[in-house]
C-alpha cells in the first residue's frame, strides 16, 4: 500500500485472469466497475458488458457483496484481498452509471 491505497485483485467472471489494482479504500463499487470496464489487458478490454448484463462484486474473504454505493473500506476489503466479479443477467436497460473513477489510482494486468 502506498499513498493510502491498497492492492486488490479482481477475478474475471469467465476466465482465469486476474487484474491487480491499487485503489483507495474510499473507492465505491460503481467506480471500481467503471474502471474495470476501461481497463485493458494486452490491448483488449479486461471486462465488457452487454445489454442485460450486470456484475456483482463479491469480497471473497467475507462473501459480502459490494454494492454500487458501498466503499471498499465499508465492505472490509484489505490490501491483498480478492474480489470476484459475478456475472448476472437482467432485463435490458441502462443502469445510468456515470461519473469518474477517482477512487482508482492505478490498474495493471
Amino acid at each position: 500500500m502506498n499513498n493510502g491505497t491498497m492492492e486488490v485483485q479482481f477475478r474475471h467472471p469467465r476466465t482465469a485472469k486476474f487484474l491487480v489494482a491499487d485503489l483507495s479504500p474510499q473507492c465505491t463499487g460503481r467506480e471500481a466497475l467503471q474502471a474495470l470496464m476501461a481497463a485493458q489487458d494486452g490491448g483488449e478490454p479486461f471486462l465488457t458488458q452487454s445489454d442485460g448484463e450486470a456484475y456483482n462484486l463479491i469480497h471473497e474473504r467475507t462473501s459480502q457483496s459490494i454494492t454500487p454505493n458501498m466503499t471498499f473500506a465499508q465492505a472490509g476489503v484489505e490490501s491483498g484481498d480478492i474480489i470476484t466479479l459475478d456475472k448476472e443477467m437482467r432485463g435490458a436497460h441502462s443502469n445510468g452509471v456515470t461519473g469518474t473513477s477517482g477512487g482508482v489510482t492505478l490498474w495493471r494486468a
